[in-house]
């Protein structure tokens, strides 16, 4: 394996592109630099984000992994066309007035509460066929419960998990919520899930011991980048905080994202891809 094998990229400002042909060559340029993991969800981009993976994925499914995810409420699929929601999108960003910049986002000192939500097996099979449908593909390599921990889960909705992995429609299942949430949580709690997927890095100190906690699980990493300066997107210093990641989880899989391809490339680089 190699280092491209433990990186995966993320889709979620697939629709802060000016049109589907953008995004669909900004997903062309990064297989090409070598990445074969692509992450997605339902709510990413509005319900758009699957939608525009799906055009990138015809004739490379069986080239790529897929991970998308279930959870966060029940999936509403967008009505207009991909390409006129972008143009309205890029249009609302001309027109909106300039943001204050946001301090720095750090993991709370506080773990969040314990979950209140129940889903059920007939929002999950939704849920999933929503997705299938919109991403074109008939199989899930990763599925990811989203924001919530196990026990939001309904025995039924549990049973319909393992049937899904049983028939291979998904490959593996895991977890992917703000790291804080699992800290509670004992490896008995997370028998049924392969993978957990939570933010790491300098703004995410209270994240650093998960590894350590639950050994048996591949840990995919996200957010790594929270807090890097923007002026130094095209310098050195993302890859290196890029690379460092790997090096805490060469196990594992370090999720990152840009819609500037020479940015991907930069890091590429600087981590020895």
């Amino acid at each position: 394996m190699t280092v491209l094998d433990h990186l995966g990229f993320g889709c979620v400002a697939l629709s802060t592109l000016a049109s589907p042909r953008a995004s669909r060559d900004l997903l062309e340029g990064v297989f090409e630099l070598g990445l074969r993991h692509f992450d997605t969800a339902p709510i990413y981009g509005r319900g758009y984000s699957e939608i525009l993976l799906s055009e990138f994925l015809r004739g490379k499914r069986d080239k790529v992994s897929v991970a998308t995810k279930f959870g966060m409420s029940p999936s509403r699929r967008p009505r207009l066309p991909s390409g006129l929601a972008m143009r309205l999108n890029t249009l609302r960003r001309r027109l909106r007035p300039p943001a204050r910049p946001s301090p720095v986002e750090t993991s709370p000192p506080i773990r969040p509460p314990a979950t209140r939500r129940r889903i059920g097996r007939a929002e999950l099979e939704a849920s999933f066929d929503s997705s299938c449908r919109a991403l074109g593909t008939d199989h899930v390599d990763l599925y990811l419960l989203h924001e919530e921990v196990p026990s939001a889960l309904e025995p039924a909705a549990v049973d319909f998990l393992q049937e899904l992995r049983a028939s291979n429609r998904v490959r593996q299942l895991g977890l992917a919520a703000n790291g804080s949430r699992y800290l509670d949580l004992e490896p008995a709690d997370l028998a049924p899930w392969n993978v957990l997927q939570y933010e790491f890095g300098p703004a995410w100190p209270a994240h650093a011991g998960l590894l350590r906690q639950f050994p048996a699980k591949t840990h995919i990493f996200h957010s790594c980048l929270r807090g890097v300066s923007p002026t130094a997107a095209s310098g050195t210093e993302p890859g290196r905080v890029l690379a460092g990641c790997l090096a805490a989880n060469p196990s594992g899989r370090v999720l990152f994202s840009s819609t500037n391809l020479a940015h991907v490339r930069a890091n590429l680089r600087v981590i020895g891809g």
